[in-house]
């Protein structure tokens, strides 16, 4: 078996790395700058840890499993969650599962070639690049995290979770676990030695253990024994896909004609039992792609060429938009700490669309949301109640927010 170096990479110039060698007689971990650890990447595969701030990690739904048609009905499936055109982003595909929900890690391609560029002038040639994030521990009922001074990552999931700052985590926590269908029973907190504690932690409705980590080093320990490269999202695919050369010479004695010839004849077999299955796929999703535009824009009655009309109207939603991520959280993080504190509520759904805020919630009374609203606009934000339904003993309410307040 090759030995393989996993090199942790928390930033790009100036600041040191970590790695842990698996494979080998022994299990190796050092740390030092990019050419040490070139030096060890020589005659070895190499991976590659970066941090989850580089990154979206999202999921789709689509009505196809075929890795082909994935890629390209992606794009056009996030292009409403992105803020920058699909051509400048690099998107990574992970396994679909039986409800054909696909999770899909997507990256700036610039900051990609960047970090490739990087690790190539010091002679590091990685196979994969995978996200610190989602190589932390995952159990059953536990969310796994880790912070220091800088970083906090949350994982609640095979392929969810979210990164943030320490100062803000705890809120963000609070509001994850809200929102949960299923709350873990524990959190297990990896804290760096030396970093200052989760401020708030103890308020977090689920036991809490914590797990001192003695240096960057042995974080990077953690993380290499969670990699499990076919079970996760590998961010060298399509044009960023690499040859595992060391792989390919212990097996040059295979007859690469026979594997050829096999190849070929189960190519010529798949396209003729799958031509008409194909076929009514591709029908399938014209369909489904024709309905959903028309759903979107019910207005609109001649459907010609649904993908570039949709384009059309998107690029002009996008044009009168105004505000981002940070006015979305001055907004949000304001009412949601308020909704928070507020017995008997629960927040419904969330929507962000022309600087303004719109939430869906359920309160106990009338009474009770007009309070909730008087909150809201102490804290220097317009607050409209645009709907209020009373049903049995709660109020079914639709507060639109915006940053007008005196």
């Amino acid at each position: 078996m090759a030995e393989t170096l996993i090199i942790y990479a928390s930033g790009l110039a100036g600041q040191a790395v970590t790695w842990q060698l698996q494979g080998g007689l022994q299990t190796l971990s050092g740390e030092g700058d990019l050419a040490a650890a070139a030096e060890m990447a020589k005659g070895r595969r190499t991976l590659l840890l970066i941090p989850a701030s580089e990154v979206l990690v999202t999921k789709v739904q689509l009505p196809t499993k075929n890795r082909q048609r994935l890629m390209q009905a992606i794009p056009f499936a996030l292009e409403t969650e992105l803020t920058q055109d699909v051509e400048q982003v690099h998107f990574a595909i992970g396994a679909t599962d039986s409800d054909n929900i696909t999770p899909v890690v997507v990256i700036n391609r610039s900051r990609l070639d960047t970090w490739l560029s990087h690790l190539e002038s010091a002679g590091i040639e990685p196979l994969g690049i995978y996200i610190d994030l989602l190589c932390l521990p995952l159990s059953q009922q536990h969310w796994s995290l880790y912070h220091d001074d800088a970083t906090l990552l949350v994982r609640t999931g095979p392929f969810e979770g979210f990164s943030v700052g320490p100062a803000s985590g705890v809120d963000l926590i609070q509001f994850a676990l809200q929102q949960s269908e299923t709350p873990p029973e524990a959190l297990d907190v990896h804290q760096l030695e030396g970093a200052q504690s989760l401020s708030g932690l103890e308020t977090v409705e689920a036991e809490t253990h914590i797990i001192p980590l003695e240096s960057q080093v042995q974080l990077t320990e953690l993380m290499a024994g969670n990699l499990k490269e076919k079970q996760q999202i590998n961010l060298l695919q399509g044009d960023y896909q690499r040859v595992d050369k060391l792989t390919l010479q212990w097996k040059r004695w295979l007859p690469a004609a026979i594997l050829a010839g096999i190849a070929l004849l189960l190519t010529l077999v798949m396209n003729v039992t799958n031509y008409y299955s194909y076929k009514q796929q591709s029908a399938e999703l014209d369909t489904r792609i024709r309905q959903v535009f028309q759903q979107a824009f019910p207005n609109i009655k001649r459907v010609v060429d649904p993908k570039a009309q949709m384009e059309q109207q998107l690029k002009a939603m996008r044009s009168g938009q105004r505000g981002g991520a940070a006015q979305f959280a001055s907004l949000f993080i304001p009412a949601a700490s308020v909704i928070q504190s507020s017995p008997n509520t629960r927040l419904e759904s969330v929507s962000f669309r022309d600087g303004q805020l719109d939430l869906q919630l359920t309160i106990k009374e009338l009474q009770a949301l007009e309070n909730l609203k008087k909150t809201i606009e102490e804290k220097a934000l317009s607050v409209e109640i645009r709907a209020a339904n009373a049903s049995g003993n709660q109020v079914t309410s639709h507060l639109r927010i915006s940053g007008d307040g005196k």
